[in-house]
Parts: structure tokens; sequence; C-alpha cells
């Protein structure tokens, strides 16, 4: 395992200058056009059909807010040997004529989509959609070749085989595409890990004496996502707590120490506890909490690990992936528990740590970072030690 390394130059993506290489806009554009071209020519299917917001940013570029989210309101069609095509509000798709020059402007055109059901066979909508989807697959000379979707609405299906066209899964072939990270999706995907460690970093300063805290940053970066647990004690610490943690971490530390090119997702899942070690009854009534799943655009990417599906159908690691691992052990006290994550970025020598906020040991929240284990090995649990531990350092701190 190695820590922070430089894909590209500055890792600043925030502010542009000319005086130095910070992240790659261009070059990040047409890496992922070009993955999922190649990913697309290596399928059976003659075109892709793309409703899900993070494929069509991934394959576009675009993005026009996280209300659009749920609305399956945008569409694009990524046809053999082509560029895509955006069909979006229609203000939308003037903006991007006017703003996004990395595709061609007649490529971005205004188009409704039957949005959940929302526009259903009688506004007309859905066959309107799926006559100009089959419209551009005849021009190209695809009118009988596959098409895959990624995710959409019946009504939507059921239009385009109206329209004779051939619909089939196209989920797996994006997911292929963005299954290896190019190195300006690392560099973003490490800066949004990063500005989570600042965030634990106020969190943990602003808890105050209580029970045991437990947080998952979820948020979005340029469109790179960040999955990221952590534990905090506030005020004290039990030897069930800090036993917890310690048998938790051991865990996630066994399975980031297998992480490299060739190793399979199967020998990662037998380093985890069984169900029946956890007190469940089958491995599917346990799922999540020992658990790796890849992250990139979507929250949920290849490859996911588990003991419920990996053990039986293992996924070779490879370089350039990026994914996140978290461990979970209750505490014998009844109550608590520990919760820890990590991303893992997979280099040609193992993997590197892109989540930094500490988490090696359990720790209780004050004005200083303070370890669980010394607090026990002086014989302290409660609030009072914390306070005491805390005065103390900071003693030492004046001295020096």
């Amino acid at each position: 395992m190695t820590m922070r390394s430089r894909t590209v130059g500055s890792p600043d993506a925030t502010r542009a200058v000319d005086w130095e290489q910070r992240i790659d806009f261009p070059r990040l554009r047409q890496d992922r056009l070009d993955r999922a071209k190649a990913a697309l020519d290596a399928s059976d299917l003659g075109g892709l059909l793309l409703f899900d917001p993070n494929n069509i940013r991934y394959v576009t570029s675009t993005h026009i807010g996280e209300w659009a989210r749920d609305k399956n309101a945008r569409f694009v069609l990524l046809a053999r040997g082509d560029d895509p095509i955006l069909w979006d509000f229609g203000s939308a798709a003037r903006h991007h004529q006017l703003f996004a020059p990395w595709l061609p402007p007649e490529n971005f055109r205004a188009g409704v989509a039957p949005m959940r059901g929302a526009m259903p066979v009688e506004t007309g909508v859905p066959d309107r959609l799926a006559a100009t989807i089959a419209h551009e697959l005849r021009e190209r000379g695809l009118a009988d070749e596959p098409l895959g979707l990624d995710m959409s609405d019946l009504v939507t299906i059921e239009a385009l085989q109206r329209a004779g066209i051939h619909v089939t899964d196209g989920s797996r072939v994006v997911l292929e595409a963005r299954k290896i990270k190019t190195p300006q999706e690392i560099a973003l995907l490490d800066q949004s890990a990063g500005l989570v460690d600042a965030v634990y970093e106020e969190i943990y300063r602003m808890l105050r004496p209580g029970d045991q805290a437990f947080f998952d940053i979820i948020h979005s970066f340029m469109g790179y996502r960040t999955c990221y647990y952590r534990t905090f004690n506030v005020g004290g610490v039990s030897p069930a707590q800090l036993d917890a943690y310690k048998r938790c971490r051991e865990w996630l530390d066994a399975a980031i120490a297998l992480v490299g090119p060739g190793m399979t997702t199967d020998r990662i899942a037998e380093v985890w506890p069984t169900a029946k070690e956890l007190g469940f009854t089958d491995e599917e009534t346990c799922f999540g909490l020992q658990f790796g799943h890849g992250i990139g655009v979507g929250l949920y990417e290849p490859p996911m690990i588990s003991r419920v599906h990996s053990l039986d159908h293992p996924v070779e690691i490879e370089e350039g992936m990026v994914f996140a691992l978290e461990t979970y052990c209750a505490a014998t006290d009844g109550r608590s528990a520990a919760r820890i994550e990590e991303e893992v970025v997979v280099t040609a020598a193992g993997c590197e740590v892109i989540t930094r906020f500490p988490a090696e040991e359990l720790l209780v929240a004050g004005r200083i970072y303070v370890r669980g284990a010394d607090l026990l090995d002086n014989g302290v649990a409660g609030g009072d030690g914390v306070a005491g531990t805390v005065a103390a350092s900071a003693l030492v701190g004046s001295s020096a």
C-alpha cells in the first residue's frame, strides 16, 4: 500500500492557471468518450441509448444540475462509429451549443422524453422518441443491430419495440468503460476524497460528549463521488468499543493488503468474517456490512465485492480501478459498533489509499486527537479522562 502519488499536475482542480498544469479537462472528456466508444466497439451492440445521468455525463461531459437526476428527462444516443447525440431541454441544448465545444453543435438537440412515464403513450412523446432513434439508426446502417439501454421506463421500451428496435441491456457496456479510471479521473477522485478529509476535521472538532457517532460522507466533486465512513467516540471510550474498532480495522487492513493487479475479488471477500461469525443466518442477510464497490461518476461501479457473490463469481483486480472497501464490527456491549471505509486506487505496485482522515485507531473527539488506547492505558474511560488528557497535552505543548 502506498500513499499519495501524482498522476497529473497540481491537484487543484478548481482554479485553472496559465503557469501550471492542473486537471486537464479536455483530456478527461476525450479519454472518457474514447473508452465508451471502445467498449461499444468491443460489444455486439449497434449503439447505446443512455438515460442515466452518470452515463450521460461520462459520454458527453454535460451536466444540468442535481434536479435532473431522477427524471430520465435527457437522453443520449451513442451509435457505433459516431459521436454522441444528446437530446435535452431546449434551453439546455442551446447552452451546450454555446459552451460545450468538444462536441459538434448539431449534436445537442431539443427533445422530450417520457420522464418515467409522466408522458404516457397518449401524449405521443414515447413514440416520437422511438421514431427519432429509429431514424438515426437507419441513417447509420444500424437499424438491424441491437440497441443497448442503461435504464428506462416500460413506456419508452415498448415504444422502441413498436418502432422495430431490438432493445437489450447496455449497462454492462458502459460499466466496462467506467471500470478502469483514467489519470484525470483518479486525480478528481483524490481531490473529492480530500474535501471529505477536511469535513471530518470539522466534524471531529464539533462533536460533544455523548454516544458513538458514525458518518458516511457521500458527495460529488466535478461528478466524481466519495463513499467514506468514519467512527468517532465522543467524550470517552469503553473496552468493548475499542475492541470492536480494532477488529473492524484488522478486517479492513487485511483486505487492503491484498489489493493489486491480478488479485481476485474472492480472495478479498475470504478475509472477511462469515455471516454466522457475525451472528446472521446467511450472507444475504448481512450484505453490505463487509463490502467493496467501485466508485467514479457513480456510487456503485465495478468491481463489486461481497461474500454473497464474489466467492463463486470472482473478478480480477486491474490497475486503474478505484473502489471503496468497508467493514463493520458490532461491540460486545450490545449497543456500540465500529464502521470504517477507505477508498483505494489500484496501482502497478499494489494500491494507494486516497481517504486520508486518520482511522488507523479509534479517535475520541475533543480539541486534539486522543487515542482511545491511551485512555484505557491510563485507567480512564469517561469524559473527565478526556479533559485530563487534553489538559496534559496542552501543558506539554506550551512547555515546548
